[in-house]
């Protein structure tokens, strides 16, 4: 009775680290030394089935030849490992070398006297291999009354391993797919900064200046979008986009395409670190991108010198504030969604509603204008 009690404390102990590991190579090491200290003997192994070869595997022996036999591997119907991994019930034999289901030793080094093994059973109750151990220590035969500790402990061990190589797969899986959803973002960049590039070549070729503006801010759009892609592209995560970084890109993309001839507009950026889901911070771009567009068209119509200037910031309460100023003669339209005039404010309105944001525009004291953008994340 006591020396029951001693292997279910042994056996309690191993489980509660078995459950702990999650990574599988520490997870079969601690099997391996649970199974030999519950079991008190000199060796012990656990052989995985492989479902490609058909053979059982050696996975992190304990004992003397542990290193020797290593990675080794066995048929699967050979063997005590290989009746026990058909029949799917327990095996335990004090004199192994008279049993007719002895194979052979897979070292000349070891001697095996006596043996249990059990069968792991995962919860489809199929089995992934099985896990035994050699020769009960001082020279004492294993007995009947200790397979359903032995078996215990295989259950815990199976269903461990089952659990990890589900991890895996999910990993596996979610890599596979962020690798599809990176060459999507790969492509559909690469064929938004074409169509944009077309696009442009084009603007030479017209004369009219309402012509010209409308491909411009066409061009822009798309750059906004594809840049976008273009971020989520070159990170590891998806799901969110560093606000200050996207439009860091943006800015620098606008400004080149309507850079002018003849005319210097310089560009200031003064932004916070802001981490925003990479849908709103695409539709926060696009609003910028739209207020940018047209203060370059009309608040340096009759100026050689200007200066834009935009803020991002976020303060403790999740409060997101943009602002976008010029030093000019400022926008000609009303673009805070007062009223609906332009494509441009109907854009920049429909836009705001998505985000719940709120837009204020007004006139500065020394002239130009400052377009405001205040959203919560």
């Amino acid at each position: 009775m006591a020396e029951n009690f001693k292997h279910m404390q042994l056996l309690l102990h191993a489980i509660e680290g078995i459950n702990r590991t999650m990574e599988l190579k520490a997870l079969l090491l601690k099997c391996m030394n649970s199974a030999s200290l519950v079991m008190e003997a000199e060796a012990s192994s656990l052989m995985l089935l492989d479902a490609l070869s058909g053979e059982l595997h050696v996975s992190i022996p304990t004992g003397p030849i542990k290193d020797k036999i290593t990675g080794m591997s066995i048929p699967k119907d050979k063997g005590v490992a290989g009746w026990v991994l058909k029949n799917k019930k327990p095996y335990l034999s004090n004199s192994l070398k008279d049993d007719k289901i002895f194979w052979e030793e897979l070292s000349s080094e070891f001697k095996t006297k006596n043996i249990i093994c059990v069968p792991l059973i995962n919860s489809k109750d199929e089995a992934i291999g099985v896990i035994q151990v050699l020769n009960k220590k001082d020279g004492k035969d294993f007995k009947e009354s200790e397979i359903p500790v032995f078996e215990s402990l295989a259950g815990h061990i199976a269903l461990s391993i089952e659990k990890v190589r589900e991890v895996d797969d999910l990993k596996k899986r979610v890599k596979e797919k962020e690798d599809r959803l990176k060459e999507v973002h790969s492509s559909m960049k690469g064929n938004l900064a074409a169509i944009n590039a077309l696009i442009q070549l084009e603007v030479p070729h017209i004369d009219d200046i309402a012509a010209q503006f409308i491909l411009k801010a066409t061009g822009s759009r798309i750059e906004t979008i594809s840049n976008a892609h273009h971020i989520l592209y070159n990170q590891d995560e998806f799901e969110n986009m560093d606000l200050g970084i996207y439009l860091g890109r943006l800015t620098s993309i606008v400004s080149e395409i309507f850079e002018e001839e003849g005319k210097e507009i310089s560009l200031l950026v003064d932004m916070d670190k802001i981490s925003l889901k990479a849908s709103v911070a695409l539709t926060v771009g696009l609003i910028v991108n739209e207020v940018l567009v047209h203060m370059y068209r009309d608040a340096f119509q009759f100026a050689e010198y200007g200066k834009i200037s935009l803020a991002v910031k976020k303060d403790e309460s999740n409060c997101v504030l943009i602002n976008i100023s010029d030093d000019g003669q400022g926008l000609d339209d009303l673009l805070d969604g007062s009223v609906e005039d332009s494509l441009g404010s109907v854009i920049i309105k429909t836009l705001a509603q998505k985000l719940g944001a709120t837009l204020t525009q007004r006139e500065n004291e020394g002239g130009g204008t400052t377009f405001s953008i205040l959203f919560y994340t």
